[in-house]
């Protein structure tokens, strides 16, 4: 980060009347503490201030909605185990959100987190999944999601030092731990209509700065643990997928998805626990251009050469978080390697496959905010 760099929040500035019907919350400030506040690298960059403008476009126009954001641009079949083509996720939304935040877009931020609680919201969580053509909303959650959104209307506290978005969060912020923490574990997800638990926690989903503020030093300090033990002992500086609380051990370290390790080592960055083996590996990757998909989790070798611009876009939230604006900016360079520039095409300015027109969201989306995180407002 240069010198100058600032630390700012994130938030908006607009009052939650219309979002809060059918509740009541808790008038205690102290019930539950408010997230730590983000930081922006306030880094300027022409080329990539340009890029930005051109991936807003894009997003604004073809895959974001007034309630959520399509999963891929293209749309698909809708019956399908996981979420695609015009479905709405919780992950989606929470990183638009996280956008519409670091850029103070204060009435489009109300706007919009009002309509996601008209979608996904269930009374305790919000729904992972939600199909916009026929009004299903899935059961289930995926627990960094909540966080993600949780995250955004902290940071909206924080900014409008309002009663209002105050009040959402400490409300939010009690059913969300409530419904997916007991005994100091967060479990991956919770069926909103059995009440079946998960019995597993996939190491990404800990996003340890929210969960100190939710729930504690004892929660954060037992997560912090899980994360630092599922540390892969190989030649791969990074974690096992998941870890299963009834047989007690780490799963899915043969092979490594990537982008799951580097959204766990962002966690890890935040709280100044990332590994130095890890930031070093992920160095070299971006520097040769070669951070693929997926490894083996013993030897290190790459599995595949595919490649995606949302790996590329959470290495560069790490150089941002460890104060390493080269990293960070190589990294974004990477990811916009991806970028579509066809004016003539409704393509024009998306992260994705020009002859497939395969664009997923999350690509999209991890992308702008590290923009969004280095360049600031």
């Amino acid at each position: 980060m240069r010198k100058g760099a600032t630390v700012a929040v994130i938030g908006a500035t607009v009052l939650l009347a219309a979002c809060q019907s059918g509740h009541t919350h808790t008038s205690s400030r102290s019930a539950v503490q408010l997230p730590l506040t983000a930081y922006s690298a306030n880094q300027r960059d022409q080329s990539l201030a340009a890029a930005r403008t051109r991936l807003i476009a894009f997003l604004q126009q073809q895959l974001v909605r007034p309630d959520g954001v399509y999963t891929n641009y293209l749309d698909t079949n809708r019956n399908a185990a996981t979420a695609s083509g015009h479905e709405y996720l919780s992950e989606s939304a929470g990183l638009w959100l996280l956008h519409l935040a670091y850029t103070r877009q204060f009435d489009a931020f109300r706007r919009f987190y009002q309509q996601i609680k008209d979608t996904l919201w269930q009374g305790r969580q919000f729904a992972y999944r939600y199909n916009p053509a026929n009004h299903q909303r899935f059961p289930v959650n995926a627990t960094v999601d909540d966080l993600r959104i949780l995250q955004a209307v902290g940071q909206a506290a924080i900014q409008t030092k309002s009663d209002q978005w105050h009040h959402e969060y400490q409300w939010i912020a009690k059913k969300v731990r409530d419904q997916s923490i007991a005994a100091d574990r967060l479990v991956d997800f919770v069926d909103a209509k059995t009440g079946k638990r998960a019995k597993t926690i996939t190491l990404c989903y800990l996003d340890l700065t929210t969960l100190r503020a939710i729930g504690g030093q004892a929660l954060y300090r037992s997560q912090l643990d899980r994360i630092q033990s599922g540390q892969l002992q190989s030649r791969l500086p990074l974690f096992a997928t998941r870890y299963d609380y009834s047989a007690k051990k780490y799963t899915g370290t043969s092979q490594i998805n990537s982008v799951e390790s580097l959204l766990t080592a962002v966690h890890l960055a935040s709280v100044n626990k990332v590994p130095p083996k890890t930031v070093q590996w992920v160095k070299k990757q971006v520097a040769a251009g070669t951070l693929a998909n997926r490894y083996d989790g013993t030897s290190g070798a790459p599995l595949t050469f595919d490649q995606s611009a949302g790996g590329y876009a959470l290495a560069a939230q790490l150089g941002i978080l460890i104060h390493d604006s080269d990293l960070a900016k190589q990294a974004l360079h990477r990811a916009l390697a991806f970028q579509i520039q066809k004016p003539d095409t409704p393509l024009n300015g998306a992260l994705g496959d020009l002859a497939s027109q395969q664009v997923y969201s999350f690509d999209n989306l991890e992308t702008l905010v590290a923009l969004d995180m280095y360049l600031g407002k």
